[in-house]
């Protein structure tokens, strides 16, 4: 059972991350602008935080297993549709499709694994869970790599969705055998108007960033940014009325009244906004500025991903020894650093960078990575009654991948710049990455700030005999 449900997890891990490294092959081979190539990633994320809310509520309307399966078959089908995209929108909306089945299928693996282990055995399935995703994020542009390098059959960037089958397609046959049968929970409502409102205003924000530089923003682009500025208030004046008024909400405004969360969620978004926009421009730097190969790529890349998995296993003991605040501001204040110390080895071109410094500096930005994204998730989470978890933890599933999505868009404008330019040489590869450090550092610092609020906020409400940075149980407000 338990490696059906990682097979469920390590699919969508994976195909966000080994996206990325076939970024220049995907450009190349579709004619795409770099606007629409950016697209293709960021649209996964747009549909993703957009619905995920609703993936866990379909699990509960029709069945974990039932939900597991489906969301399976799903995803096996879209990742085919992607590989066999014959240009770049098909590939755009091949990929949103896909982002809506990763929302019926990731929900369920970890309501499954709470569901249906008991609690001795529970911390070996969510260590095992750990790996699973952590694995997918540390292998993903290694994998994609090799795969494209490789270039069987000619397929070249179609192998990153390829690989998808044969694990989609072994699931789908051992799930409904291995899978306990999970009851349906009736009385469900879904707040369809808030999931619409949300949905069509995050596709008319993160559109027009993302493809608006390189078509020269057109009027288009202008009237969806001007829709976003419409739907979004919308979706949240909508999501406040409907709250009380006692009905079911997507994202309950309500919760934002908890001080802690939300300060903390301004500090995880500007975390988040840096994650996959990060890993866009390395993989410019390296395959376009640089000239490796996407192997080559991948294995440079590789050290931030391992730096990531094993920090992340370590945050407890981290946390347990230090304190949580303790960590956070030491391994944000080392992330910036970090960033900033790339700055050196772009001065020239991206022709001289030297590699094996980068990844060094790779390994040690993905290690602090690794130790602020647990302890930070449970900071944020730590003063709400269990009886708000739920919703606040999709509130914050949701503020994840639209921080990406954006982010991803922004860091495409600084890189690209206002002309747009697709084909990059070493020096304007250097000069754009220089852009997106700077953009880097100051999402970064952001957080930092974020984590200072945070931690103010919680210094005035704990107790005088409880030391400086000690992580507290969660409060039941009875």
């Amino acid at each position: 059972m338990l490696a059906v449900l990682l097979a469920g997890a390590f699919m969508p891990t994976l195909d966000f991350f080994i996206v990325s490294v076939a970024v220049p092959s995907m450009t190349e081979d579709l004619r795409a602008t770099s606007g629409e190539i950016e697209l293709v990633v960021a649209v996964y994320a747009i549909v993703y935080a957009g619905l995920v809310v609703l993936g866990g509520r379909l699990g509960d309307h029709w069945g974990r297993k039932k939900a597991f399966v489906a969301g399976t078959a799903l995803f096996t089908a879209t990742s085919a549709m992607c590989a066999s995209a014959p240009d770049v929108w098909w590939l755009i909306c091949a990929r949103a499709l896909q982002g809506g089945a990763a929302v019926v299928l990731f929900p369920q693996v970890l309501a499954l694994i709470q569901l249906h282990y008991p609690p001795t055995a529970r911390p070996r399935a969510m260590r095992a869970y750990g790996l699973a995703t952590g694995g997918a994020m540390a292998t993903g542009q290694l994998i994609g790599g090799l795969l494209i390098s490789l270039d069987w059959l000619g397929l070249s960037w179609r192998w990153a969705f390829l690989v998808n089958l044969p694990v989609g397609l072994v699931t789908l046959v051992l799930a409904p055998r291995l899978l306990p049968a999970t009851s349906r929970l009736g009385g469900l409502r879904f707040d369809r108007t808030g999931v619409l409102l949300f949905a069509a205003g995050m596709v008319l924000l993160v559109v027009p960033l993302t493809a608006g530089r390189s078509a020269g923003w057109p009027v288009w682009t202008l009237l969806m940014l001007l829709g976003a500025a419409v739907l979004l208030p919308a979706f949240w004046l909508w999501e406040r009325r409907a709250e009380t008024l006692g009905h079911d909400v997507l994202l309950p405004p309500g919760l934002l009244r908890v001080t802690a969360l939300r300060t903390g969620l301004l500090t995880v978004c500007a975390v988040y906004a840096t994650m996959s926009s990060a890993l866009y421009i390395l993989a410019l730097l390296l395959q376009q500025g640089r000239g490796l190969t996407p192997l080559e790529s991948g294995l440079v890349s590789s050290p931030l991903m391992a730096g990531f998995c094993a920090a992340s296993m370590a945050s407890s003991a981290l946390t347990a020894r230090w304190g949580t605040i303790r960590v956070l501001k030491v391994a944000l204040w080392t992330r910036t650093a970090g960033f900033a110390a790339q700055f050196p080895l772009v001065l020239a071109s991206a022709g001289t960078v030297n590699v094996p410094a980068l990844a060094v500096l790779l390994a040690v930005n993905g290690a602090c990575t690794g130790a602020v994204m647990a302890p930070l998730l449970g900071l944020v989470l730590e003063d709400l009654r269990p009886d708000q978890a739920g919703a606040a933890s999709g509130l914050l599933a949701t503020a994840q991948q639209v921080a990406g999505a954006v982010g991803l868009s922004v860091i495409g404008i600084v890189f690209h710049g206002a002309g747009g330019h697709t084909a990059l040489d070493a020096q304007r590869a250097a000069t754009g990455y220089r852009h997106g450090l700077l953009y880097l550092v100051l999402m970064s610092g952001a957080a930092l700030a974020g984590l200072a609020l945070l931690s103010r906020v919680r210094d005035g409400r704990r107790p005088a005999e409880e030391p400086a940075g000690a992580s507290r149980p969660v409060p039941s407000q009875d």
